[in-house]
């Protein structure tokens, strides 16, 4: 108790301190609606990276409560989990401090502090995640670093959708850009009722799942991210309109398909994503053709091994516009 009551007087003093110290400046950025913009003194966030649990704590709990303010005033009050980390993102002397701010069930924000001088400003902020249980550092060889997300989402508007989706993000062009996505766990469950309720037959359950690992490699100097896991399609009968119990044994649900999936995309310094491989195609009433990248085979996404299979590519352009292409419409380029 004593212990507490320390920090809380510790911290106490160093929020006044870092008060007096901001008054120093002759002016501080405000946005559109003219809220100060929140700096964060070096003695601050120094107390993040303590031994001390306690005071590790209270300083990511006030750090996240002036960005809450800030950012989204009228949900401050809520009970938002708190991670962060220390990442060397941006080309400069000094780590970056990134920070998840989550309300679950639906909510995720994610910041990255830059140190200029004695202060940490705000460098980047991105909202419209799902609450975010992990961040993670990935350093590689060559000095290239990705900093990897994973959100828990939960969807039940028109099927039972929960998945486990990690990101990976690089610094480019003063900013954080998405580089690779993918669901590693992932399921989605359904009612045929909900999609005809005219069938004669006895409705049923049915549910597709997705378990990937996802790992990396160097080969030829080339990187290389790898999917790899299994891809399932079941059903079970409908006894009642609540889904089947998780823990029910033995499970009510049988398969009906399954498939293995692997597959390497490689990363690319002119797109700064990693794709599976580039190509062009005409777009309609053009007469150049224009090059995309390959983000996804979509015949490999979850869906399609329950429905028809796509013969489509999910691709980028050099406008930065993602869309679906017919596998017929494009011509590949040589790896």
């Amino acid at each position: 108790m004593k212990q507490k009551i320390f920090n809380r007087i510790f911290l106490f003093l160093l929020f006044f301190l870092t008060w007096l110290d901001l008054t120093k400046f002759t002016s501080i950025p405000v946005s559109k609606i003219g809220e100060p913009i929140p700096i964060f003194p070096q003695i601050q966030i120094n107390l993040l990276k303590s031994k001390n649990p306690h005071i590790v704590n209270d300083a990511v709990q006030e750090t996240a409560k002036m960005l809450l303010k800030y950012f989204v005033p009228q949900l401050s009050e809520e009970s938002w989990q708190t991670k962060f980390i220390f990442i060397d993102l941006i080309p400069d002397n000094e780590p970056e401090l990134v920070l998840s701010l989550s309300l679950p069930p639906d909510k995720g924000i994610l910041i990255l502090l830059q140190k200029k001088d004695h202060h940490y400003f705000i460098a980047s902020f991105r909202e419209h995640f799902s609450p975010i249980t992990k961040l993670e550092d990935l350093s590689l060889k060559n000095g290239q670093v990705f900093l990897v997300t994973r959100e828990e989402q939960y969807n039940q508007i028109g099927s039972l959708n929960k998945a486990s989706l990690v990101k990976l993000w690089k610094w480019h062009n003063n900013r954080l850009q998405e580089t690779f996505t993918e669901n590693i766990h992932w399921e989605i469950n359904w009612q045929d009722i909900w999609e005809s309720s005219t069938s004669a037959e006895a409705p049923k359950w049915y549910r597709l799942t997705q378990n990937f690992k996802l790992s990396y490699r160097w080969e030829k100097e080339k990187l290389y991210l790898r999917t790899e896991g299994k891809q399932q399609f079941s059903t079970a009968p409908v006894n009642n309109t609540a889904f089947p119990a998780p823990y029910e044994f033995p499970s009510p649900f049988s398969t009906l398909k399954t498939r293995e999936i692997l597959q390497d995309y490689y990363w690319d310094d002119n797109w700064q994503k990693f794709i599976l491989q580039t190509g062009h195609y005409f777009p309609p009433g053009k007469i150049t053709p224009e090059e995309v990248a390959i983000l996804k085979d979509l015949d490999q996404h979850l869906e399609s091994l329950a429905f028809e299979e796509q013969q489509q590519y999910l691709v980028i352009n050099k406008k930065g516009d993602i869309f679906p292409l017919n596998k017929d419409n494009l011509s590949l380029n040589e790896l």
